[in-house]
C-alpha cells in the first residue's frame, strides 16, 4: 500500500511527508475498506482529502517520514536510523 501511495505522487514521494491520508486513500483505491468504495470514482480516483500540510505527518523515533522513506523502511525492513534522510544528503 505504502509502494503504490508512493508511485502515485512519483518523484514528489521523496519531498511529502507520509500521512494516514495517503494511506488510507490508497486502502478505499484498492477496495480494502469497503465501506468507502461509494467514494471511488469511475476513473479510479478516491473522492478523499490528503492534503499534508492539513494532516499530522507520521512520526518514527520522534522523526518525520517521507512517503519514500517510509517505504524504505517497510521495503527492507530495515532499522529506522538505517534508512538514509534527505536532511542526511
Amino acid at each position: 500500500m505504502a509502494k503504490r501511495a508512493a508511485d502515485s505522487l512519483g518523484s514528489r514521494a521523496d519531498d511529502v511527508s507520509a500521512t494516514r491520508g495517503h494511506l488510507v486513500r490508497q486502502a478505499v483505491q484498492d477496495g480494502l475498506l469497503r465501506e468507502f468504495d461509494p467514494l471511488v470514482g469511475e476513473d479510479g480516483t478516491v473522492d478523499l482529502v490528503c492534503d499534508p500540510g492539513t494532516e499530522i505527518p507520521l512520526e518514527f523515533e520522534n522523526r518525520t517520514l517521507s512517503l519514500a522513506e517510509l517505504l524504505d523502511s517497510l521495503q527492507y525492513n530495515r532499522n529506522l536510523s538505517d534508512v538514509k534522510t534527505a536532511d542526511a544528503a
